[in-house]
C-alpha cells in the first residue's frame, strides 16, 4: 500500500518539540493534525476521522490512558500508538490492554516511527474495509429478508426461497473463509504487519468480489418473475471460471483438496448471463471438491474449445457417483449429504441454467476413480439468443 497524502495522522502531545518533530517527519507523505491536549485531540478525531493516532501517555489534566478510553468509545478500528518515556513501560503495557495498537519509546527513532506509521495506517484501512464489507453483507441479508416477506403469499415462493438460500450460502461461505484467513494472518503479523500485507490485500479483494456477487444475486431475485430476470450478452468464460476457482480456494483449502485450472484456449466467448453462469459452474466445482478425500484429493477445471461449442470440464479423483444416485441427481431436494451440508438443489439449478444457455450437462463417473462433469455451451457465433427466463 503506497502512502497517500489523503491519509491522516493525528498527533496528541502537550510538548511542542515532539509534535513538530513528527509533523515535519511525516509532512508531504500524510496529512498531519496536531493537538496539545486530550480534549483537543479527541475533538479533532471526531471531526477528521484520522487513520492513525500517535499520543503521549503522560500529559497534564487528562493522560494518554484517559484519551485512549475516549478514543475507543468513539472509534474501535483506528490504530493508536502510544509514546512512552523512560520508566513508563508498565503504563504502556496497560495501554495495550486497554486497546492501544502499539507503543514507541520517547525520544523515538525516525526510521522506526516511519515504519510504524506506514504499518498502522495500512492496518486501519484494512480493518475499515473489512467492517464495511460485513455491513454490506448485512444490508444484502436484510434486503433478502424483506423481499421474501413481501412474496410470502405466492405459491411458487417455496422453491424460490430454497434456491435463494442455496445461492447465497456459497458466496457467503467464500466470504467467511477469506475473513478467517485474513483474521489469522493479521493475528500472526501483529508484530510485523507491514511485511505481510500483499496477500492480505488479495484476500480483501476476493472478499469484495464475492460481496458484489451477493449483491448481484440479491438484485436478480428481487426481480423474480419479471421478464428481465435473465439478460444475456457476450461473456468470456475464462474470466467467469477464474473468479469461481479463486473464490473456491478457501473451500478447497478447508477440505485439504488441490484444485487447478487450465483455460487454454482462453478466448471462448458465449452469449450468456454472468451471474447465472457463476451459480451453475460454482455448484459443479463445489460438488467436486466435496466429493474427494484428503490428502490426495484433486480437482482439475479445464476448457476445451471446438468449432461451435466450448466444454467446461470439472474432473475429480473421488469415489464416483453410484448409479442409483445418478438417476436422481437432477431432482430438486434429492441429496445424499448430511443434514445441513446440502439442500439437493445444486444440480437442479445448474441443469436449468445450462439449458437456458442452450447447453448440455454431461456426467462420466467411474467407481472408485472419480467423476468428470462436462458443461457444453454453444459459442457466441453459434448460439441462438435465448428467451428471458
Amino acid at each position: 500500500m503506497i502512502a497517500d497524502p489523503a491519509h491522516k495522522v493525528l498527533v496528541i502531545d502537550d510538548e511542542l518539540g515532539p509534535r513538530e518533530s513528527i509533523r515535519f517527519l511525516l509532512k508531504g507523505t500524510y496529512e498531519v493534525l496536531c493537538a496539545e491536549s486530550v480534549d483537543e485531540g479527541v475533538a479533532l478525531m471526531r471531526e477528521e476521522h484520522p487513520d492513525l493516532v500517535i499520543m503521549d501517555i503522560r500529559m497534564p489534566r487528562k493522560s494518554g490512558i484517559d484519551g485512549l478510553r475516549e478514543i475507543r468509545e468513539h472509534d474501535k478500528l483506528v490504530s493508536v500508538v502510544m509514546l512512552t518515556g523512560y520508566g513508563a513501560l508498565e503504563t504502556a503495557q496497560e495501554a495495550l490492554r486497554l486497546g492501544a495498537t502499539d507503543y514507541l519509546s520517547k525520544p523515538f527513532d525516525t526510521n522506526e516511527m516511519l515504519a510504524a506509521v506506514k504499518r498502522y495506517v495500512e492496518r486501519t484501512c484494512i480493518e475499515r474495509r473489512r467492517v464495511g464489507m460485513l455491513e454490506d453483507l448485512q444490508q444484502v441479508n436484510s434486503r433478502l429478508v424483506n423481499d421474501l416477506a413481501s412474496k410470502e403469499e405466492q405459491a411458487t415462493m417455496a422453491q424460490s426461497t430454497a434456491e435463494i438460500a442455496h445461492d447465497m450460502r456459497n458466496p457467503l461461505m467464500i466470504v467467511s473463509g477469506y475473513v478467517e484467513l485474513l483474521t489469522n494472518q493479521l493475528e500472526e503479523a501483529k508484530d510485523d504487519l507491514g511485511g505481510r500485507l500483499g496477500s492480505t490485500s488479495d484476500y480483501l479483494e476476493v472478499i469484495g468480489q464475492n460481496v458484489r456477487r451477493c449483491c448481484e444475486l440479491s438484485h436478480m431475485w428481487q426481480k423474480y418473475g419479471k421478464a428481465t430476470l435473465t439478460e444475456f450478452g457476450p461473456t468470456a468464460l475464462s474470466d467467469v471460471i477464474e473468479d469461481i476457482v479463486m473464490g473456491a480456494a478457501p473451500l478447497a483449502a478447508s477440505e485439504d483438496v488441490d484444485i487447478n485450472y487450465d483455460m487454454q484456449p482462453g478466448d471462448a466467448v458465449i452469449n450468456g448471463n454472468r451471474p447465472q453462469l457463476l451459480r451453475a459452474i460454482h455448484n459443479v466445482i463445489a460438488n467436486a471438491i466435496q466429493a474427494v478425500s484428503p490428502p490426495d484429493g484433486h480437482v482439475q477445471v479445464s476448457c476445451e474449445k471446438a468449432e461451435y461449442t466450448v466444454n467446461i470440464v470439472v474432473d475429480d479423483n473421488g469415489s464416483g457417483i453410484k448409479a442409483e444416485v445418478l438417476e436422481h441427481i437432477f431432482e430438486p431436494y434429492y441429496t445424499t449429504k448430511e443434514d445441513g451440508k446440502g439442500t439437493g438443489l445444486g444440480m437442479a439449478i445448474t441443469k436449468r441454467i445450462i439449458e437456458e444457455h442452450h447447453g448440455q450437462l454431461l456426467f462420466d463417473t467411474r467407481p472408485d476413480e472419480g467423476t468428470k462433469v462436462t458443461i457444453q455451451l454453444p459459442l457466441e457465433t453459434a448460439a441462438a439468443v435465448p428467451s428471458a427466463a
